[in-house]
């Protein structure tokens, strides 16, 4: 009974030697990405130390330096755009809120900041952008009051729905 184990042994590890070969991950490409990634964060000024980090820790990390490349191109700095595109989801939604509101609204740095900050807590960004144009241009708000009534829009929509009253009969 012995004997028969080993032989199943045996034969199972020749079996599943090559398949497992098969199932690693191309790692020239991926390393190719990481490094191409990494050279696009620190040519966006993002540190070193800071770039190899979150590019060798990212799931995309194309999309990872495109939303930092487009995010700085707004005037934020890149290391405060790295670490905001590194904790989303969805960075490339990220990078759209921020350039959106950042071409249509006046920034400035104070602003650059908010802005970044307001689309990373945004459940839905890009909704998040057009609320913030809309009611900044159209309802003559401030952008920073528009950034924070639709921010709690999406966080407290009971709480911020206009009270209807009851019109007599």
């Amino acid at each position: 009974a012995m004997q028969i184990f080993l032989k199943a042994l045996r034969w199972t590890s020749l079996v599943s030697f090559p398949v497992f070969l098969l199932a690693t991950p191309n790692s020239p490409a991926l390393a190719g990405s990481i490094g191409t990634c990494a050279n696009s964060l620190i040519s966006s000024g993002v540190t070193q130390s800071a770039a190899a980090a979150a590019c060798s820790d990212a799931l995309q990390p194309e999309d990872l330096a495109l939303c930092v490349t487009d995010i700085t191109a707004t005037g934020i700095k890149g290391n405060e755009a790295v670490e905001s595109c590194y904790r989303v989801r969805r960075p490339d939604e990220l990078a759209s809120c921020v350039t959106t509101i950042s071409s249509g609204l006046e920034a400035g740095k104070g602003k650059s900041d908010m802005t970044l900050d307001s689309c990373r807590r945004s459940l839905l960004p890009e909704r998040h952008a057009e609320c913030t144009l809309d009611l900044a241009t159209v309802s003559k708000i401030s952008s920073e009051e528009a950034m924070k009534s639709c921010l709690a829009a999406e966080i407290n929509p009971g709480n911020v729905s206009p009270g209807t009253e009851a019109s007599p009969k």
